[in-house]
């Protein structure tokens, strides 16, 4: 009988459609298993800020690789000269931890907001505020995608504020 009691079962089979009853964990018809013993996550595990930082600091451009495997590459590139010299002293150790973990802090921090629907309205804020000063119109598209993705929202009442604003004779 059932592996899992708890378990959900599907009242059809996905496979071959035939209906089953309660408490079989495979299709009486083609054997396919009916039971999704598999848990569902819709968000993937974020990384610990806190572990991204230590490692950083104790590692140095290796403990960056958790946080930022293109950051970790160029931190090791810089400090490749120095250390295959042996040149650079206490401060070089020193120095590339913390940047290492001003990185991974830096960097975290980025997926954080990409991740996020209000990050990626900042993210995009930001980038129409920057072509305001180069391209009025460009910044002014920019600012409708944010109104159309962002409906209702302090990022799209912002944006219709700016596009007010550009539009006005100078």
């Amino acid at each position: 009988m059932s592996e899992n009691a708890n378990a959900a079962v599907a009242p059809s089979c996905s496979w071959c459609g035939r209906g089953n009853s309660e408490g079989y964990a495979s299709c009486a018809g083609c054997g396919t298993p009916l039971v999704n013993d598999t848990p569902v996550s819709s968000e993937p595990k974020k990384k610990s800020k806190l572990f991204a930082v230590l490692l950083a600091l104790t590692l140095g451009p290796l403990g960056l690789f958790y946080a930022s495997f293109s950051g970790a590459m160029t931190m090791l590139i810089i400090a490749s000269p120095f250390i295959l010299t042996r040149t650079g002293g206490w401060w070089l150790p020193l120095g590339s931890r913390i940047a290492c973990a001003c990185w991974a802090l830096h960097a975290l921090r980025g997926e954080e907001l990409e991740a996020s629907p209000t990050g990626n309205s900042e993210l995009l804020l930001n980038e129409a505020a920057r072509l305001e000063s180069i391209d009025r119109a460009q910044a002014v598209t920019a600012y409708e995608e944010i109104i159309s993705r962002f409906p209702n929202t302090q990022a799209s009442r912002e944006a219709k504020q700016n596009i007010q604003t550009l539009r006005r004779p100078a």
